[in-house]
């Protein structure tokens, strides 16, 4: 966990994104590469005084410099004390995913608002694209939360790696974890032997007690949804296919869906 990567667009959600980063960047003595995506502001530039500015370009290295004077305000502040930082801004010239995509990373830490009716079917959340298209675990923040005790892993029993990449960023010894597998009536499965699997990953992952539950849902995303508000859920961790194209468009995805829609913190991992 050398880089965790937090885009701001300095908002309050992105406050909250920048505070779990600096938690989880004390942990593991982490650098935290603050991202600002730059929309060059084309219609403002005719709107000023030209004879200040040699150009678009000068004008451009004004608001560039001015986004980095507002980040170096973002991490002044005593609670971050003893965390490396980089900024870093960037063009309009890309989107949000793909800027993150180009920087190096371990771990994004993000804030979202998430995205429903005719902006989620239109054009989704930055949250959404970035978790389709990171390699790297991304970790989206809701709402200001100062640890992660009530974790909810949505399981599906075809890929148990992320359950112990993820664990890794939470502190083990406050969780209270709960496992939620969801049956959509679309396969058939052995209940005891999804008890004794689970039973067996809590033993490896160092848990002497936790919950395990099977709902029934006629979505997946519906499932791990009423479920994590059912236990007061601070987090709900789960893995992503990362699907593109035609792939996107017929399967969809469950990780993408629950970004846009829960109102707490959510973990995805490839």
């Amino acid at each position: 966990m050398k880089t965790i990567l937090v885009p701001t667009d300095l908002s309050d959600v992105s406050e909250y994104a920048l505070d779990v980063a600096v938690e989880i960047a004390k942990k593991h003595n982490s650098t935290i590469v603050l991202l600002k995506r730059l929309i060059f502001p084309t219609v403002e530039y005719t709107m000023i005084d030209n004879d200040f500015f040699d150009g678009k370009e000068d004008y451009y290295r004004f608001l560039t410099q001015e986004s980095k004077d507002r980040l170096k305000d973002m991490i002044d502040r005593p609670a971050y004390a003893g965390v490396s930082f980089k900024l870093k801004v960037v063009r309009e010239n890309e989107t949000l995913a793909e800027a993150v995509l180009h920087q190096e990373a371990d771990l994004v830490v993000m804030g979202s608002t998430g995205a429903s009716g005719w902006k989620e079917w239109t054009k989704g959340s930055n949250a959404e694209h970035v978790v389709r298209k990171a390699t790297c675990p991304v970790l989206v923040v809701k709402s200001p939360v100062s640890e992660f005790n009530n974790v909810v892993f949505a399981v599906d029993f075809e890929n148990e790696q992320f359950v112990k990449t993820s664990t890794k960023l939470l502190d083990k010894s406050n969780i209270n974890p709960h496992f939620v597998y969801v049956d959509n009536g679309t396969k058939i499965f052995d209940e005891v032997a999804l008890r004794e699997k689970v039973g067996k990953w809590a033993l490896e992952l160092g848990y002497s007690t936790y919950q395990f539950e099977i709902v029934e849902a006629n979505t997946i995303e519906k499932g791990i949804l009423n479920y994590a508000r059912k236990v007061e859920a601070d987090i709900i961790v789960m893995y992503t296919h990362g699907r593109t194209g035609i792939q996107h468009f017929i399967y969809g995805s469950v990780a993408e869906d629950v970004v846009n829609h829960a109102e707490m913190a959510v973990m995805v991992s490839h």
